[in-house]
């Protein structure tokens, strides 16, 4: 059986946070904008940044609907 060198906790809080906190803060920030800039890019051309913004904020927490399906089957 493998053995495992000991854990050091430091180094493994180390590996996770790597910063201030307001400098992750900015990084999450940036990495959100990024994202939005991305999704936008495979909108049609028309669309605002504010708009792709708004649908991935909606299509975040869609929530529980009854299927579609389900409500065709009782017709």
């Amino acid at each position: 059986m493998a053995t495992f060198p000991p854990r050091n906790l430091a180094a493994e809080v180390a590996k996770h946070f790597h910063g201030t906190p307001e400098q992750r803060i900015l990084q999450a920030l940036r990495l959100g904008r990024e994202s939005v800039t991305l999704y936008l890019a495979t909108l049609p051309p028309t669309t605002t940044w504010s708009e792709a913004a708004e649908r991935l904020r909606r299509n975040r927490y869609r929530g529980r609907r009854p299927s579609a399906v389900m409500e065709a089957r009782r017709a």
